[in-house]
This record gives structure tokens, sequence and C-alpha cells, in this order.
């Protein structure tokens, strides 16, 4: 069982900024626009080589309004801010995550992860990403990558339960090395 550890956090107005609870290398942001509550990973935050998962202090909750971290494995110091959250709308906010992100138009055309692990929106660190918004998609192309115990397999897009043949990314639901559970939407689409 990994530690866990809280973020530190600091208020600005309405928004709520959720900083690193002490330096290392952190790992996992999540996407932006997704809803999260008190008891949410946040990430992972690596001292001294041991893990600790960083989770959302109690009493605070929030949709992201910040972009992810470009580096998988991004140097923080301590208070160094790793996400800002934005209220909640009206009516979502004693519901969970799952019901903000369906009012928040996910849940649509969704490309699901076919199995839990790490997932990687690129085939290295410093390479670009498989696949862009607004770039097409067609069944069989790669999208990403997930990662168990240190195997790597490809994900690729493919045209079943109701997606179409060729579409176009409205943009990535898990960020850049962020842990992803079986079924978990991956990527938002259109058709193309």
């Amino acid at each position: 069982m990994s530690e866990t550890i809280p973020a530190v956090v600091r208020h600005e107005g309405e928004r709520v900024l959720l900083c690193a609870p002490e330096v290392g290398l952190f790992a996992g942001t999540r996407a932006r626009g997704e809803a999260l509550v008190a008891g949410s990973e946040l990430g992972t935050l690596i001292v001294l080589g041991r893990e600790r998962r960083v989770l959302v202090p109690e009493g605070v909750q929030g949709r992201i309004a910040s972009e992810a971290l470009e580096r998988v494995r991004a140097p923080v110091a301590y208070g160094d801010c790793l996400a800002v959250l934005e209220p909640l709308r009206a009516g979502t906010a004693g519901q969970g995550p799952a019901a903000e992100a369906m009012s928040a138009g996910v849940g649509g055309l969704v490309l699901r992860s076919p199995q839990s692990g790490r997932f990687y929106h690129r085939p290295a660190p410093k390479e670009a990403a498989f696949v862009e918004a607004g770039s097409a998609v067609q069944d069989g192309q790669p999208i990403g990558l997930i990662e168990v115990m240190k195997t790597f397999t490809h994900v690729s897009y493919r045209a079943k339960d109701a997606l179409p043949a060729r579409a176009r990314v409205v943009r990535y639901l898990i960020a850049d090395g962020g842990d992803v559970k079986s079924g978990q939407p991956l990527l938002e689409v259109e058709p193309a």
C-alpha cells in the first residue's frame, strides 16, 4: 500500500490552488475540466525514491482550471502550484466527480481504457503526443500507452461502442502519466 499525503491548499478568491506538500518529482496531474473532491488523487510525488499519492484535502472540491504540467515527472518545491480548482457548478457539488463530468459534457463519444495502469499520451517523454486536440483518428490508430509493472501496451482507437470509424479528437480526459482504471474514459471524440 502506497503512502498518501494531502496537498497544501491556498485560496485566491473563489479559486483553490492545490500545492506541493514536499520537494520532489510530481507525476500525473489530472486533466483540465476534471472534477475533484476530497480524497481524490491529484498525482504522485516521488520524495527520496519513495512514491506518495497526493490527495485532495478534506473540505476541498472543484473542477481543474489549469493545464496539466508538461513534464511526466516535474521537479517541484514545497508550495509550488500543482493544480488550480474553480468551484463546481450549482446542483452537482454533492454528487461527486462523475456527475460533474457528465454535466460538463463528458460522456458522449469517449474511448475507454481497456485496462488499469498508468496512461501516457506520448511514446517517450520528449516526443510528441500520439494525437492532439483537433486531429483525426481512425480505427486501429494508436492514441497512447498504458504501463503496468514496467510493461507498455499501445492503446488504439477502436470503432466500437457507437464510436465512428473516423473521428476528431476533442481532448484527452486523463493527464499524461495519470493513473487510469479499466473502463475509465481516456479520450473524448466527435464524428469527423
